[in-house]
């Protein structure tokens, strides 16, 4: 139902009745009913408002297929301009008019309402002879300026200019007319000169900014803008007047060559400026300088400009030879004020010389730098402080890793041996519960770890040859044995155009692809899982693949895809306790992928399966050579058989914890090998000055001498016996940081705790 004019809420409603503009809204369609009507619309056709708001929209016309024809170019152009049109005054009389129209659409493109405003022809003719009227004495006006003049109206577009702003600008009337005037100006500038407050100041000049040419060129500009106001005080325009910087920088120069101008420069300048004679003496010097200081005009003159810095400070100027070589620029010092105080400035000294090439005097300039050091000062105390913390966040971690590892290793171990025993199934299942919960735990403090050392910037891809195709086809093998037991199929299908050989870091694909595919795995009831890689584009000699792994399982909601990526976080938080993990893994990729230059997404519907995808950039290789496939991320069941027989092995375990020695000598023992174990590094000296080994398993961290100083002990005495016995480093020390002393200390290998049998036997056999 329309609703009457005082129920309507349009701000714009008195500003059109002042302008004596009849202003409506009404619903689209000929025989449509007005929703709004100003009381200047109603004095042109004789009626109230309240009357031609229960008016049809074709009553108004005189001619009953305009308003159809109107209706026809609104919806097809959306509008309709300056249309003349007769309408029905109350007195029967026909009015001339000029009346244009809008279509308001909703955001499906529905049109909800026609807004429109109404004038007398007579009046807009009017309002079009004084138009051209004020543009003729602009054009007058103009003409005869050396300047480049523009006039916006109170929208800031150009309504007038000048031949010279044509020329100046290098535009044409096409360019400029109904131009906004920002578009003139680079963004930052435009930014910087609505800050200036200039329509409420009213005029502001002598403004230093930069004009776009249309040619896309960049000149800098001295503008001076001045407000136009009516008769009731409202802005309704500005005039700006532009001059081209480098006449300025002409004046200044000439105005440089009289003393009088130099000192209007000079005291209007914000930095303290200083001229000396040949002896060094203060003759001349800007109020700047005064302030700076502290000293009075009386107190400057002829003051030995070596009195103003500590003797330190001016023998360092001293050094740097200026008169030599003519000037030295922003030369950090300190000068002394009147009250003794010391402040920091940047210096600037350029000598002057006479015609005869003699030095006269010089001229300094120096700006107070004092906060900027103490924000420095700030910054490196800061920068100090983060890496401390960050220091001490590492030290926390691999602290936590060792004493978190050291207990997992007698668990695990424990654990390990006793399932090799003779028990019954109940047993057996308990301790196979116990033993994957364990593991979990491992699995969270790896990830915890990982996720640290990729947020501080310790992961550096390696680029090394490698092949994706034997890299996709070892890690789906290597996790078919998970899929099998939840009967899921697991395949896999490299597109041919990947190349055999390419550049990267393998062990950080083959991390973002087990991930994946186990959360396949988890997340899968049914069904099954494929992993594919695709070349997705090239650059120069680089490829960027495309890997993705679709499962047909639970699904993720919309709404969540995005907060999966995010660290500790899960679709849903009941999927922790339904299905465990941490929440890391997505997390990890996410920044792995980053690191390779390529992005990870999902694309999922619930109940019916996902899609992870993600992008990396890798090099090509120049010439095909073959690459040997890479060892497969989980190694197939092979029970306690060696690789290849190596018996009567005689190993000297290092271990303080008498547990974890029981453990490790167990393990060992199963192989067939003896095992002698001591409790530090020096009992490791005093044994083997005594017995033979053929190997020794060297804990890192030990009371009374660590296994570090102990390898190098070792090292050291075989310098002289020419002998080399094999050291493998076992420790519950695992970040890689660790792994990298241990190799670089001397020891031949390495075996993180909790200790994989698998991985030590390997680790062993591989050394003979």
């Amino acid at each position: 139902m329309p609703q009457k004019n005082k129920q309507e809420p349009f701000a714009f409603g008195n500003l059109v009745s002042r302008l004596g503009l009849g202003a409506f809204r009404r619903l689209p369609g000929a025989r449509s009913k007005f929703v709004f009507a100003n009381p200047v619309l109603g004095g042109i056709l004789g009626y109230s408002s309240d009357e031609i708001l229960e008016m049809a929209w074709g009553q108004l016309f005189v001619d009953p297929a305009k308003p159809r024809e109107l209706d026809l170019r609104i919806s097809e152009a959306g509008f309709c301009v300056y249309e003349e049109v007769r309408l029905k005054a109350k007195d029967k009389t026909a009015v001339t008019c000029l009346m244009s129209c809008r279509a308001v659409k909703d955001g499906r493109g529905r049109v909800l309402w026609i807004d429109g405003i109404v004038e007398e022809a007579a009046i807009h003719k009017k309002f079009e002879k004084d138009l051209l009227e004020s543009r003729e004495l602009f054009r007058l006006v103009f003409n005869n300026s050396a300047a480049a003049i523009t006039v916006t109206d109170k929208e800031h577009r150009i309504i007038a200019w000048n031949p010279y702003a044509e020329k100046f600008l290098g535009m044409d009337k096409k360019d400029l007319f109904n131009t906004f005037v920002k578009e003139l100006y680079p963004s930052a500038e435009w930014q910087r000169l609505q800050t200036l407050g200039i329509r409420q100041r009213g005029m502001l000049s002598d403004i230093e900014t930069q004009v776009r040419r249309k040619d896309g060129s960049v000149l800098d500009v001295n503008l001076s803008v001045s407000v136009i106001k009516d008769s009731g005080g409202v802005v309704i325009g500005t005039i700006g007047i532009m001059n081209d910087i480098t006449r300025q920088k002409t004046a200044e120069r000439r105005i440089k060559e009289s003393e009088n101008k130099i000192r209007i420069i000079l005291d209007n300048s914000a930095v303290a400026i200083t001229l000396t004679d040949e002896q060094d003496r203060l003759v001349s010097w800007n109020r700047y300088a005064e302030q700076l200081l502290g000293f009075s005009r009386e107190e400057l003159y002829l003051k030995p400009v070596k009195s103003l810095y500590p003797a330190e400070e001016h023998d360092k100027i001293r050094s740097a030879e200026i008169r030599k070589y003519g000037s030295r620029h922003h030369l950090e010092t300190r000068v002394l004020k009147k009250d003794g105080t010391l402040i920091d400035v940047d210096l600037s000294v350029n000598v002057l010389k006479g015609s005869n090439d003699q030095v006269i005097g010089s001229v300094g300039i120096m700006q107070d730098i004092t906060e900027q050091k103490r924000f420095q000062q700030m910054l490196l105390q800061a920068k100090t402080i983060a890496e401390e913390a960050n220091s001490a966040k590492s030290l926390f971690l691999a602290n936590m890793s060792h004493e978190v590892r050291t207990p997992m290793n007698t668990i695990l171990g424990m654990i390990d041996l006793t399932l090799d025993t003779e028990m019954s199934l109940e047993q057996r299942d308990n301790l196979s519960t116990a033993k994957d919960a364990a593991d979990i735990l491992l699995s969270l403090l790896n990830d915890i770890i990982d996720l640290s050392r990729v947020e501080a910037g310790k992961i550096q891809l390696e680029q090394i040859e490698m092949n994706i195709h034997n890299i996709v086809k070892s890690v789906c093998k290597g996790l078919s044995v998970l899929a099998q037991n939840k009967k899921l199929e697991l395949a896999w299908d490299v597109d041919p155009a990947v190349p055999e050989t390419l550049v990267g870091d393998p062990v950080r694909v083959r991390q973002v692809l087990v991930n994946l595919i186990n959360n396949a795995i988890k997340f899968t009831f049914q069904g099954k899982i494929v992993t594919s890689v695709r070349v997705e584009g090239a650059e120069g000699d680089e490829l960027e693949l495309r890997f993705a792994v679709a499962d047909e399982g639970i699904g993720i909601p919309k709404d969540k895809q995005n907060a999966i990526f995010d660290v500790f976080t899960q679709a849903d938080p009941s999927t922790t306790r339904r299905f465990g993990g941490t929440g890391l893994g997505l997390s990890i990729s996410k920044r792995l992928v980053e690191m390779m230059n390529g992005r990870i997404w999902v694309e999922s519907e619930e109940f019916k399966g996902s899609t992870f995808s993600f992008t990396a950039r890798l090099k090509t290789v120049p010439e095909k050579r073959e690459v040997p496939a890479p060892a497969p991320d989980f190694a197939e069941p092979s029970g306690d058989k060696p690789l290849r027989e190596i018996k009567d092995l005689a190993i000297l375990l290092a271990e303080d914890n008498i547990v974890n020695q029981k453990i490790a000598a167990r393990m060992l023992e199963k192989r067939g090998w003896k095992v002698k174990a001591v409790e530090n590094g020096q009992a490791v000296l005093d044994l083997m000055a005594k017995e033979k080994f053929d190997l020794i398993l060297m804990d890192a961290q030990m009371p009374i001498m660590d296994g570090f100083e102990a390898t190098r002990l070792i090292r050291e005495q075989e310098k002289a016996t020419k002998k080399h016995i094999p050291i493998i480093a076992l420790t519950a020390r695992a970040m890689t940081a660790d792994r990298t002393q241990c190799l670089q200390s001397g020891m031949d290998g390495y075996v993180s705790k909790p200790i994989d049998r698998q991985k030590l036997y390997e680790a062993i056999e591989q050394l003979f």
